[in-house]
């Protein structure tokens, strides 16, 4: 009889921890839960003030961008021809592009400046596919004049020898026509 009652205490025993357990690893699984949720309400707020930051800065480089747009013709993501710099000669014709720094026209560093983006005056004889570079200027993040150079050497090689020159003969060639 005392070994029943031995046997049966200690059944009583393991089953009391077995649910012991069941209730200290439910509690842990609220906490975890409560836990979880705290921290996907922290993330949908912080995503909330990003997009809302996202959308204020979204509108605001759109209003530069139409401001900038009034006066350049966009040509890509990065180029752009100033189309009141058009000049219209008898054989050639002339306009100042501006290329950003971007993986497609990767622009690199003048003393170890990195460049942000550069002015760049161009000339294309229409009938004969030259595209001369007359004067460039190159410019950092802050918009300071780091390089301002004329092309004093006469060279105008053909358009396809140029890094997006056919672009840039393009967008002038264009102008001949109208």
């Amino acid at each position: 009889m005392k070994k029943i009652f031995i046997s049966l205490i200690a059944l009583l025993l393991v089953a009391l921890s077995f649910s012991l357990g069941f209730f200290v690893k439910k509690s842990v699984d609220d906490k975890k839960f409560y836990f979880y949720n705290l921290e996907q309400e922290y993330l949908k707020n912080k995503i909330n003030r990003f997009s809302e930051d996202n959308y204020k800065l979204s509108k605001s480089v759109n209003h530069m961008k139409n401001e900038f747009n009034k006066n350049w013709l966009e040509l890509t993501e990065d180029i752009y021809l100033d189309k009141k710099s058009i000049t219209i000669n008898k054989y050639s014709i002339s306009g100042w592009f501006k290329i950003f720094n971007s993986v497609e026209n990767p622009l690199y560093a003048v003393d170890g400046v990195p460049l942000n983006y550069e002015l760049i005056k161009y000339e294309v004889g229409c009938n004969v596919n030259a595209l001369c570079l007359l004067h460039i200027k190159q410019y950092d993040k802050n918009g300071k004049l780091l390089i301002d150079e004329i092309n004093d050497y006469g060279v105008c090689p053909d358009y396809s020898g140029v890094i997006n020159g056919e672009i840039y003969y393009n967008a002038l060639c264009k102008f001949e026509k109208n």
